[in-house]
């Protein structure tokens, strides 16, 4: 009995571990060994082919992009979700419909979210007609190019319409409990809100935050729907070339398409060990932060 309530903590988590263990480690291995399936047509062995082909700067430059979005989305999302969450605890006390507001785009699947703002922000679309009506462009091919733009803003702006919601409803209850905790004794202490923010409730909520940004990276990386359908055909986000390698041009090149995506996983899964190394050594120098 004794050894049982030691272990009670590790008994309730079983479930959620056994459900990673066969599906998503299963998923990973499975992965894997297609990735490494020997190519075909080819009488010498070759296990690493498709890893091969991808050693070329084309892919290193898709890297590059994809990546560069990815890191662009998350701390974006995260600094704007930061302050989004703070105005509204300060707010949505008087205003509850401010808080209903931010949370719906978190309902609103990515293709749709990416079919919305195709509509809304192409030249042809509603704020382009809008800008023109009221003279505020002399045309609509005179609006700013934002979809399939050569530097993905419209990518950038349509994640970042979803994330940003995800980083407030993940930091939001939090930042309220620690406003209600430290409010009454930092004005006793003659500080400031600002200061409260800066010295107390960011150096608690730094962990959490990191961690939410993370998700928001990982995610965004291998992503597929937004870039497939706003950013440039040559833009080369690795998500939809590997969508492109896995569905159009045989099943000869789906291990590459597979060897794509674990490059990416591998990345993902570098950051998160990176960041984790960071918030070790963080909590070893006493949580300080300026």
């Amino acid at each position: 009995m004794w050894r049982i309530n030691n272990y009670k903590g590790l008994l309730g988590i079983l479930p959620a571990l056994l459900f990673m263990l066969i599906f998503f480690l299963g998923g990973l291995f499975h992965s894997l060994t297609l990735s490494l399936e020997k190519q075909p047509l080819v009488a010498q062995e070759n296990r690493f082919w498709a890893y091969k082909e991808l050693m070329n700067q084309s892919f290193f430059h898709s890297i590059m992009v994809t990546v560069g979005i990815a890191v662009a989305v998350a701390i974006l999302s995260g600094v704007l979700g930061l302050f989004a969450a703070l105005f509204l605890a300060e707010l949505s006390r008087k205003w509850k419909w401010l808080q209903i507001i931010l949370q719906l785009p978190i309902g609103i699947p990515h293709l749709f979210s990416a079919y919305l703002f195709m509509q809304v922000f192409m030249q042809s679309g509603w704020y382009s007609r809008l800008a023109y009506h009221f003279g505020l462009v002399d045309s609509m091919e005179a609006f700013p190019i934002l979809i399939h733009d050569d530097w993905g803003i419209g990518v950038i702006l349509a994640y970042m319409w979803k994330e940003v919601p995800f980083i407030v409803l993940l930091i939001y209850p939090f930042i309220v409990k620690l406003i209600a905790d430290w409010k009454e004794t930092a004005e006793v202490l003659g500080g400031s809100f600002s200061q409260t923010v800066r010295l107390v409730i960011i150096p608690i909520l730094l962990p959490m935050w990191v961690g939410g940004m993370w998700v928001v990276f990982a995610f965004t990386l291998g992503a597929y729907e937004i870039p497939a359908l706003l950013a440039k055909t040559s833009f080369g986000s690795i998500p939809v070339l590997a969508f492109q390698e896995y569905s159009q041009f045989g099943l000869e090149r789906q291990p590459i398409a597979i060897a794509m995506n674990l490059v990416l996983a591998v990345i993902s899964f570098l950051i998160g060990c990176l960041l984790i190394y960071f918030q070790m050594d963080w909590f070893k120098k006493g949580r300080r932060i300026w």
